[in-house]
């Protein structure tokens, strides 16, 4: 499809590599409002996907949200990518920001772009829980034995490139309501400080290219 093509395309970070490697300069960067309605459709999906595994639903959590708004946003304006572009990975963000949990359970990220129109948010998210799925160590974490869930969705247009960025972070407040977990995955220990007993495999700090 040619880059001037009228009908919007997601693509990933390999052709957002590829545009920076021939040398387009940066360009002013303008956030755009993303409705609310985007973050409630990933969890509304999310939760959908947790039912036909057998699993219970993910209640959101504040804290959370607030949290992963924030990583949304900071990756959208910056254009920067992955689980720690900040300096800090997500454990240390939901701490950093007074989140109260027994257990992180992990961290999925997506990001897309389109020109020269925008994508529609549908098709963003869409774009976003159809990468998760099809990943497995993004595919885990939905599956994780989490009790609560956070989501931010940031959009920001960098000349005549729309990005979206979505991220969703899981965690088990069990510990905290007396409950038990939600998910009956088994797992095990990984003997380490306590606050990750369920370790998400790595993911990895580049989506590779998806088409809607």
């Amino acid at each position: 499809m040619s880059p001037m093509s009228a009908a919007p395309l997601l693509l990933g970070l390999g052709a957002i590599v590829l545009a920076q490697s021939v040398g387009i300069a940066p360009a002013q960067a303008q956030q755009f409002d993303v409705p609310a309605s985007a973050r409630s459709a990933i969890v509304d999906q999310t939760n959908a996907y947790r039912q036909e595994k057998g699993l219970a639903p993910l209640s959101e959590s504040a804290g959370a949200n607030h949290e992963a708004q924030a990583y949304a946003n900071y990756l959208a304006e910056t254009k920067k990518t992955g689980h720690s572009a900040d300096g800090q990975g997500p454990f240390q963000r939901l701490r950093a920001a007074g989140v109260k949990f027994c257990k992180f359970r992990g961290e999925n990220w997506h990001e897309s772009w389109t020109r020269p129109n925008r994508a529609s948010p549908d098709a963003a998210m869409a774009a976003a829980m159809r990468f998760w799925k099809h990943s497995p160590g993004h595919e885990r974490a939905l599956r994780s034995a989490s009790t609560e869930i956070g989501v931010g969705v940031a959009g920001w247009k960098h000349g005549n490139q729309w990005y979206y960025q979505e991220i969703q972070v899981f965690i088990d407040t069990s510990c905290l309501k007396g409950a038990k977990p939600a998910s009956s995955v088994s797992v095990k220990g990984d003997g380490g400080d306590g606050d990750i007993e369920d370790p998400i495999p790595s993911l990895p700090d580049r989506n590779p290219g998806r088409l809607p």
